[in-house]
């Protein structure tokens, strides 16, 4: 489960966004290592069954590192994938 972020926290995050978005030119190329997604693609579904054992870790892998358990997973795969892709 994720947890919220102290009004604080969050505050100085919106903050911070802010003040990169005014500061940021339009013309300049993208940092090194910069990765853009297209979250406004069509996108499928996939369910995996888990036993309970295998999900409660998961989960608490997610909340230690303050992620959605999704989203973890989804990094996770992906990350595996394109060892895949690699590989000969």
């Amino acid at each position: 489960m994720a947890k919220n972020l102290d009004p604080h926290e969050a505050g100085a995050a919106r903050a911070d966004a802010r003040r990169l978005e005014a500061e940021a030119g339009t013309g300049e190329p993208y940092p090194e290592g910069t990765i853009i997604s297209r979250s406004n693609q069509a996108s499928r579904m996939f369910n995996v069954r888990l036993s309970e054992e295998q999900f409660a870790a998961i989960q608490d892998v997610a909340e230690r590192q303050h992620l959605p358990m999704s989203t973890m997973a989804r990094a996770w795969l992906l990350d595996r994938l394109e060892e895949e892709r690699r590989a000969p």
